[in-house]
């Protein structure tokens, strides 16, 4: 079962499943949408559009997710707020977008379930404009060995059969391949970063394609 699968199976009860997390993700939500700039914006793995409430009104915003359940929730959520949004089903590894077509891109706890997360970040660098703004706000491996061991791999194993989630990886060491970083936050020892950056054409020549 791919992970879209498992994801929609739970879609119209993830925020029931999320809520004890939010009084810990959702202030980082909202200081990662604070960073956003210019008019075009595009939230990748958008799901249920836990960071809707936090947008300007005035942004165009495009929200993607691979799960038709979760963008619903998301379309319904965006019209109460009175957004000016539009909802799509893609895939971050394949962004139905021209090159260059957007101002700003967020990703919200998205990549520790991409399956190809170089594929995801190329896509993204593809689709901002030339010195446009990128926001991450992930789960990534933690500065202490001590709660990696303990914690994470224990959440790993729970996680990675029933989500494909992985909250070992290192997507704020990737975000550098591709990015240049102007702002870099770690929460709960690096269980969550949250990450500012821009397209920058210096790191051009870093974004080798998978072999």
């Amino acid at each position: 079962m791919s992970f879209r699968e498992k994801y929609a199976r739970i879609a119209e009860h993830y925020e029931t499943l999320d809520r004890p997390l939010d009084r810990y993700f959702c202030p980082l939500r909202r200081k990662a949408i604070s960073f956003i700039e210019g008019k075009r914006v595009l939230e990748v793995g958008v799901g249920v559009g836990k960071t809707l409430k936090y947008y300007p009104r005035d942004v165009e915003l495009c929200g993607i997710d691979a799960v038709p359940g979760a963008l619903e929730i998301a379309g319904k959520k965006a019209q109460e707020l009175g957004l000016n949004a539009c909802f799509r089903e893609a895939d971050v590894e394949r962004l139905p977008f021209p090159d260059g077509s957007f101002d700003t891109v967020v990703s919200s706890f998205v990549f520790c379930t991409v399956p190809h997360p170089e594929k995801g970040m190329r896509e993204i660098r593809r689709v901002l404009k030339p010195g446009g703004r990128v926001i991450f706000l992930e789960h990534t491996r933690s500065d202490s060995r001590l709660i990696n061991y303990l914690f994470l791999w224990l959440m790993k194993l729970l996680l990675k059969p029933l989500l494909d989630d992985d909250p070992l990886r290192e997507t704020h060491k990737l975000v550098k391949r591709y990015f240049e970083i102007e702002h870099e936050e770690s929460h709960y020892t690096g269980v969550v970063r949250l990450i500012v950056a821009r397209k920058s054409e210096n790191l051009a020549l870093l974004c080798v394609p998978d072999a």
